[in-house]
């Protein structure tokens, strides 16, 4: 975090992504010297740290409004999910209020974050996950906000994903079939496929993978509460398997 705001890493990213950056810290970001240089991992964290606020404040101001609401369930996930500190907190929130206000469109956010990361679908599951969070933050998914996420899923190649996604969102809290969901299964299925599934699930959700990926280490908390669902979803499966 200290490097990116000490300039210098947006004029390695380009396109909208590096245009939002410069325009929050200031035209010395541009100056690819600035006294530091970035690993190839402090790159992609910066990258991707931009594109979620940036893709927030475009979801945000998609139905014509920011509301309340909104910003208070952003607030409470920078506090409590993510853990950012004051200084990383203001970062974000000029970013979220830059790329709400530009001319780029969410897509265009959308499909430089797919280049840099096509490779690592986990972390684009994990941005359509908070997408998700924040358009339901009114209780209530207007048209516009599902549409520009669908339109996040299809650049990212998710489409399965997104189904599971959807579940935490639609599913009823007591409902055993939300949690076959999440897993990717059918109360059909054999008790060792599931176990499968979720193990294969559980590794690629490891938080400690997420990190070592790109994700940077304010985001390991909501690694670590997708890895927590996961291993959630499967204990309640087990019990209903094994009370069957």
């Amino acid at each position: 975090m200290g490097k990116i705001l000490g300039g210098g890493i947006g004029a390695l990213f380009g396109g909208p992504i590096g245009a939002v950056l410069g325009a929050v810290i200031g035209h010395h970001a541009l100056d690819a010297g600035g006294g530091f240089s970035f690993s190839p991992l402090e790159t992609r964290q910066g990258l991707y740290f931009t594109a979620v606020f940036s893709m927030l404040g475009k979801l945000a101001k998609a139905d014509g409004v920011v509301t309340r609401n909104e910003i208070e369930v952003i607030e409470r996930v920078m506090k409590e999910n993510f853990r950012l500190p004051p200084q990383a907190r203001k970062l974000a929130i000029q970013i979220f209020n830059a790329a709400k206000d530009s001319d780029d469109r969410f897509e265009d956010y959308a499909m430089q974050l797919q280049q840099h990361f096509s490779d690592t679908p986990e972390l684009l599951v994990s941005v359509v996950d908070l997408l998700m969070v924040v358009a339901h933050a009114d209780h209530d998914l207007h048209e516009s906000e599902e549409r520009m996420i669908r339109s996040a899923v299809r650049i990212f190649g998710i489409e399965s994903e997104f189904a599971q996604i959807k579940s935490r969102f639609t599913g009823v809290p007591d409902d055993i079939n939300r949690y076959y969901e999440i897993l990717g299964c059918s109360p059909g299925d054999d008790l060792a496929v599931i176990k499968k599934k979720y193990r294969k699930l559980a590794m690629q959700y490891h938080p400690d993978r997420i990190q070592s990926k790109g994700m940077a280490p304010e985001f390991a908390q909501a690694a670590e509460e997708k890895f927590k669902e996961i291993q959630h979803a499967y204990d309640l499966i087990e019990k209903d398997q094994i009370n069957r």
